[in-house]
């Protein structure tokens, strides 16, 4: 597909998706996440911590070491199954002191953290793929050989039943596809399109993984 200009992709935006240091504390009330309720204080939109994982240590409970956008290295407590290299995305995510004095994310339910298996560049790169595709949604071509879609001259393209982002011609340019990368972007793609689905403004309730 041709490159095209195109305003920040949806991972990029850094208030939905806050590097560590922007990450509100869990012990005080951020207005750019929080609303004041009747009752209390409750969310105003969604967002959603991403770090590449560097490193993990820990018997008992799972800590990892994380490296967020801007390259900080935090620890945060899990236990997923996890994987140097690979990327963790935790929902509602908030500064927490750890006993030990250090400063991290905290996660004690399963259905806020989500291991994505590539690497953030790779996850970052797949969300600017998927908004540069909603802006050019009439502008397709091969992932493989870049044949050009031509709909009145009845050459249409494929797209992959996985990560529905990338089209093919036929069968041959899917297969080098697939060898050449995107075996492995296609992993990225499917979640830039899961994150790219949900409406982040307004919140009706908790996102789950």
């Amino acid at each position: 597909m041709p490159e095209t200009k195109t305003s920040k992709s949806l991972l990029r935006n850094s208030i939905k998706f806050p590097t560590f240091r922007d990450l509100p504390d869990e012990n005080d009330v951020d207005p750019t996440y929080y609303d004041e309720g009747p009752y209390r204080f409750a969310p105003r939109q969604h967002w959603c911590f991403l770090g590449e994982i560097v490193g993990s240590y820990g018997l008992c409970r799972a800590l990892l070491r994380v490296k967020d956008k801007d390259g900080q290295t935090i620890g945060q407590a899990l236990v997923p199954q996890i994987k140097e290299g690979h990327t963790v995305a935790v929902l509602y995510g908030e500064q927490h002191g750890f006993l030990d004095m250090t400063v991290g994310i905290r996660v004690e339910e399963a259905s806020i953290i989500k291991i994505i298996p590539c690497s953030l560049e790779q996850l970052l790169k797949a969300s600017d793929d998927v908004a540069a595709r909603n802006l050019n949604s009439q502008s397709r071509c091969c992932g493989s050989c870049g044949k050009e879609e031509n709909t009145s001259g009845n050459t249409y393209l494929r797209l992959c039943s996985r990560c529905k982002q990338a089209s093919y011609c036929g069968e041959v340019c899917q297969k080098k596809a697939w060898v050449d990368g995107h075996k492995a972007d296609c992993k990225a793609l499917v979640w830039a399109r899961w994150f790219a689905a949900r409406n982040w403004e307004v919140f009706n309730g908790y996102f789950e993984f």
